[in-house]
């Protein structure tokens, strides 16, 4: 599904997906944002998608942006204020600032002019990301100038801690990247797919055959023949409410896309250490 942290040797390869990191590659220097320093020690990762899905309205999804690098979509991220974006730390891999940009109101990339097209300012990735369990895979970036919102661009609310969720309860997923493990394409059009939640105790159970030692940072995800992929990392995984949509989870990693054995990763929006990292950078009140 997603990325996947490499195993150390002499573990045998996983079949997991992570974001791919553009050649040449490189931290950018202060100008024009700031990248915090713990990003550059991250590993060469690969990208992810949504198998299954269909296509989605950017109007329903106004807090989906497309995170470009080289005018080529890399990765997703969420809208919670007009000056940020929350998505996943592994998606900060040889991260240029001076070649990547962020596009909001569009479901369509490359968007041609389409939505609003903002410059990432700072970019902050949890200090504790472990890429060999994907465990606080989260970032914020601000971005400069902040959104205009309207109908095709607002804001998401991060997840309610009030709210129970049960294992089986619907949740769902967008973004652009690829529509089945093994394509060579990506989605030109965003992509939104529903899954269930599915049982933690279980799913980590199973990735710890691989090995892969989950934590309580991430919560498991999926529906037969339904999963994101390479290029939906950092994208949002959303709870619906008959009120509100909520932001309950990033599109973090898992084994292949689709593995029913394998529900996907998500970084788990409930959980106090994420929701700190959260208000610490931008000092919202979640």
């Amino acid at each position: 599904m997603f990325p996947s942290a490499p195993a150390p040797a002499p573990a045998p390869a996983l079949a997991l997906l992570a974001l791919l990191a553009l050649p040449g590659g490189g931290l950018a220097g202060p100008a024009p944002g700031q990248l915090n320093a713990n990003v550059g020690n991250l590993p060469v990762l690969k990208k992810m998608q949504i198998v299954g899905g269909m296509a989605a309205d950017i109007k329903e999804f106004g807090h989906q942006v497309s995170w470009l690098r080289a005018g080529r979509h890399m990765c997703g991220g969420s809208i919670i204020s007009p000056e940020y974006i929350i998505s996943a730390a592994h998606c900060c891999v040889e991260l240029n600032l001076t070649i990547s940009e962020i596009v909001a109101g569009s479901t369509i990339i490359p968007n041609r002019g389409r939505g609003q097209v903002v410059q990432i300012a700072e970019v902050h990735a949890h200090p504790d990301f472990e890429p060999l369990s994907y465990s606080n895979d989260i970032a914020v970036l601000k971005v400069a100038p902040p959104f205009k919102f309207d109908e095709t661009v607002r804001p998401i609310a991060v997840m309610d801690t009030n709210i129970t969720l049960h294992t089986g309860d619907p949740v769902y997923v967008t973004g652009w990247g690829k529509l089945s493990e093994f394509s060579s394409t990506a989605a030109s059009i965003l992509q939104k797919v529903k899954v269930q939640m599915k049982d933690f105790e279980t799913c980590k159970q199973r990735y710890g055959e691989i090995p892969m030692v989950l934590t309580d940072t991430t919560f498991c995800a999926a529906a037969d023949g339904k999963d994101a992929c390479q290029g939906d990392s950092g994208g949002p995984l959303i709870y619906k409410t008959p009120e509100k949509d909520y932001l309950l989870g990033i599109v973090s990693s898992g084994k292949g896309c689709a593995v029913k054995e394998f529900p996907g990763l998500y970084t788990d929006l409930r959980n106090e250490k994420m929701r700190n990292f959260v208000t610490k950078v931008t000092g919202m009140k979640l």
